[in-house]
């Protein structure tokens, strides 16, 4: 008989146990719930974010910043070539003012101090013209 007891006390330990591990009011054990609202996800009182606006939207998306993201690369290119023309013109202007005479090279302007570094993207012709070098993809 005394095992029966010892076995029954066991058994009423564990199941108060486990039932105490349900009831309590802890924040830790309190259960939440979740709600899925077009795609977001809110959970307890939380209220779901709004979702992403589709690619063409007045607003900023995705879509949009994947299509400005693919056209910058072109768009940086043509800026630099733009730059190095209008720098290296303002630089061959600045030299025949100086010098009383158009540099026939980059070199010319370069040891003159008129630019920080050669351009790979424009040639200064023996006139002083600013012309595409060779390969190079602005015109």
């Amino acid at each position: 008989m005394p095992q029966r007891r010892l076995a029954a006390l066991v058994l009423v330990l564990v199941v108060a146990t486990l039932a105490a591990c349900g009831s309590s009011n802890d924040t830790d054990t309190k259960s939440t719930s979740a709600t899925v609202e077009s795609g977001a996800v809110a959970v307890g009182d939380a209220p779901a974010p709004p979702a992403a606006p589709a690619s063409g939207d007045d607003v900023g998306s995705i879509g949009d910043a994947v299509d400005v993201a693919a056209g910058a690369p072109g768009e940086a290119e043509a800026t630099a070539c733009t730059i190095d023309r209008q720098t290296l013109e303002s630089a061959v202007e600045t030299y025949e003012l100086l010098e009383g005479a158009v540099p026939s090279s980059q070199q010319e302007l370069l040891d003159a101090q008129m630019i920080g570094e050669q351009s790979v993207r424009y040639d200064i012709s023996a006139d002083g013209v600013v012309v595409p070098a060779p390969g190079s993809i602005c015109v």
